[in-house]
């Protein structure tokens, strides 16, 4: 995998999570790398952003009993048309095949 500039300073930040948080945290980031490589990790508000054309597309927020992947509020790929209320972020407790594919998936509508 090619090393981004902001590689570094978004893997240390994801490495402060609990143990169990820290994996999910470090394979969500490989996630976001693989789905949409344009964009750019950096740390910003002490958080794992990443970013296209300097907004906001998704983050990471580790916390001690959970992990929240979460979108910017200009760009929300779970937006459903004729729905009243929509989700832009979500708390991991664990990663399987299915969720790494609906991250992904959004990920790629994110920056599509």
């Amino acid at each position: 995998m090619f090393t981004k500039k902001g590689d570094a300073a978004v893997l240390a930040k994801l490495g402060e999570a609990p143990a169990q948080y820290r994996e999910i945290g470090e394979r969500l980031h490989s996630i976001i790398w693989e789905a949409a490589p344009s964009l750019e990790p950096i740390v910003r508000w002490g958080l794992p952003f990443y970013v296209k054309d300097g907004k906001d597309v998704c983050y990471i927020k580790p916390d001690k009993d959970f992990i929240a992947f979460g979108f910017g509020e200009v760009v929300n790929p779970a937006f459903e048309e004729g729905v009243h209320m929509h989700p832009v972020a979500w708390n991991i407790t664990s990663l399987d095949a299915a969720t790494e594919a609906k991250i992904r998936s959004l990920v790629e509508k994110a920056v599509a």
